[in-house]
């Protein structure tokens, strides 16, 4: 079984985060399979939307820290596999939904606010815990965090590194709609079917006006990107990477 497990049913193509040793986080392999998968699925018909999930009780934890690397060039070159993913999450053309439980932290709280919906269960926990190792928000989630929550909360959040509940999620705009855990799949898949409803080609349109709206996405990603890797440099960052792997 792969890093990444697709299951595809009624027109609903389900992607699981399957690295439960790691909490899910955005291995190598697990960074290009998903991307892989996701421009597979942009010109293909019988795909009418998406669903993300993570398995073994957690969504994603984030990057994998174990792999990171202060060298300029591979460090762009695994963030630009990840900056293509979310292009196909949101301006691509198939609606997405966010099944998310567990942790959602990091990189993986990122992944799941660049989809166009987010379910989640009363497990699910969230955090920019970026600065907690030195580093910036990535996956456009300083774009996406204040389109939903506003600007003073989005910056208590990236700033704060705290932890924000399912619950306050929920309240402020994070979360969508809150499920009890053993509806989480079935509730993501049936908002996942509703945004799929009708005509197809519309869809790829709608994602790429909101998208645009807020100006250049291009240009955020080209900004975190030359954040992430002067702060893989820094040395709060080496001190916290070391820290994390000595656990």
């Amino acid at each position: 079984m792969g890093e990444l497990v697709s299951s595809f049913e009624e027109g609903i193509l389900h992607l699981l985060l399957n690295v439960p040793k790691k909490k899910n986080a955005l291995t190598d392999i697990l960074r290009t399979e998903l991307r892989d998968t996701l421009a597979a699925s942009q010109g293909d018909a019988k795909v009418r939307a998406i669903v993300i999930s993570g398995a073994g009780g957690s969504f994603c934890s984030g990057g994998d820290i174990s792999a990171m690397t202060g060298d300029p060039e591979v460090a762009r070159k695994r963030m630009a596999i990840l900056h293509e993913a979310v292009h196909y999450l949101m301006a691509g053309t198939k609606p997405v939904v966010a099944a998310v439980n567990g942790a959602a932290f990091g990189a993986g709280f990122s992944l799941a606010l660049c989809c166009d919906q987010v379910v989640a269960d009363d497990t699910a926990r969230f955090s920019a815990s970026f600065g907690r190792v030195g580093l910036p928000p990535d996956l456009a989630l300083s774009w996406n965090l204040p389109r939903r929550v506003g600007d003073a909360t989005a910056r208590y959040i990236l700033l704060s590194c705290g932890i924000v509940s399912s619950q306050e999620a929920s309240e402020i705009g994070i979360v969508d709609k809150l499920v009890a855990p053993e509806s989480l799949l079935d509730e993501a898949k049936a908002r996942a079917r509703e945004m799929a409803s009708f005509t197809q080609e519309s869809k790829g349109h709608v994602k790429s006006l909101v998208t645009a709206a807020a100006g250049s996405l291009d240009d955020l990603l080209s900004r975190e990107m030359d954040s992430y890797i002067e702060l893989l440099n820094s040395k709060e960052h080496r001190a916290a990477r070391e820290a994390f792997l000595a656990k």
